[in-house]
């Protein structure tokens, strides 16, 4: 690693780098000629939140249909209902995927597959658990599963699925964005033996470490596909929409400590941005950064290190 990109890691995981982002920069306008008329995507997670919130942008920007792909039914209705209402002329489907579920993941990737044309998946489903959870079917702790192992499935299945797709128009490759998150920076699990056993071990534990060790994992996965992936077949990229208040990453966590009730809602609400704000860098990963960002981590409306 280069004197100068040591020097941006180091500054993007201090607390001053931080608050500098999260308080002083902010979203940069789309290029006006941007339109995804006659374009399909899809976005899991997509019931509240940054998903919602997403959706909605880029329903703005003329997007032909959408499918939201989503834990609980009943939620995704609603969350059609709203977004129908605002865009009526739009389809808008509801597709049931548990993330945590091998076998719901690749039934999921196996209904895409029948899609006439799918042009971009926003992959923005994600935990943060508060207590130390295994999922049972696999063993592994419930973050490590979601965010890591599970996700990182759905994308191999999405890659083949979507590099099958036509429909596209010349030069314009389908795009596969996955929600990361700054705090990467800060992970630091034992690289020198096996990952997987740390990161299921209780004793080692912590429901802020091992999110960001399972995104420092994502990144570290993507940066590995990249080399086999085309961008010319499926670009794909990181994007992190940084500390945003109001979305629902912590719905599951069940710890009612000082910190968790007293301390982390007042900082999020003092320096979190907005849903608008953080659901816009999905759409910027999208639709502004073009082929330049594959394999990248785009955080702020731009490329980072």
């Amino acid at each position: 690693m280069s004197f100068k990109l040591e020097n941006e890691v180091a500054w993007e995981s201090s607390v001053r780098g931080i608050l500098h982002r999260q308080l002083f920069v902010h979203p940069k306008p789309l290029p006006s000629s941007v339109s995804l008329s006659g374009e399909i995507g899809l976005i899991t997670g997509a019931n509240g939140g940054l998903g919602l919130e997403a959706a909605r942008q880029l329903l703005q920007l003329g997007l032909s249909g959408l499918i939201l792909a989503v834990r609980s039914q009943t939620k995704g209705e609603d969350a059609s209902r709203k977004l129908s209402q605002e865009f009526p002329n739009v389809e808008i489907h509801v597709w049931v995927v548990d993330m945590a579920d091998y076998d719901s993941i690749v039934a999921f990737a196996d209904r895409c597959r029948k899609l006439e044309r799918l042009d971009f998946a926003i992959l923005n489903a994600a935990v943060q658990q508060g207590s130390f959870s295994r999922y049972e079917k696999t063993g592994h702790e419930m973050t490590i599963q979601t965010n890591y192992l599970s996700t990182i499935l759905l994308v191999l299945l999405l890659t083949t699925v979507m590099k099958e797709k036509k429909g596209r128009e010349a030069g314009k490759p389908p795009i596969i964005s996955i929600v990361g998150s700054d705090t990467m920076y800060l992970s630091n699990f034992e690289t020198s033996g096996s990952i997987l056993p740390q990161l299921d071990d209780p004793a080692r534990f912590s429901g802020f470490q091992q999110y960001r060790d399972s995104k420092m994992l994502l990144m570290m996965f993507v940066s590995r596909l990249v080399e086999k992936v085309s961008p010319d077949d499926v670009l794909i990229n990181v994007c992190n929409p940084g500390l945003t208040a109001g979305t629902e990453l912590q719905r599951d966590n069940k710890n009612t400590g000082f910190a968790t009730r007293l301390v982390i809602p007042p900082f999020v609400k003092i320096v979190g941005r907005s849903v608008e704000a953080g659901a816009s860098v999905y759409v910027h990963a999208l639709v502004a950064e073009g082929r330049g960002s594959h394999g990248s981590f785009i955080s702020d409306w731009s490329i980072k290190p």
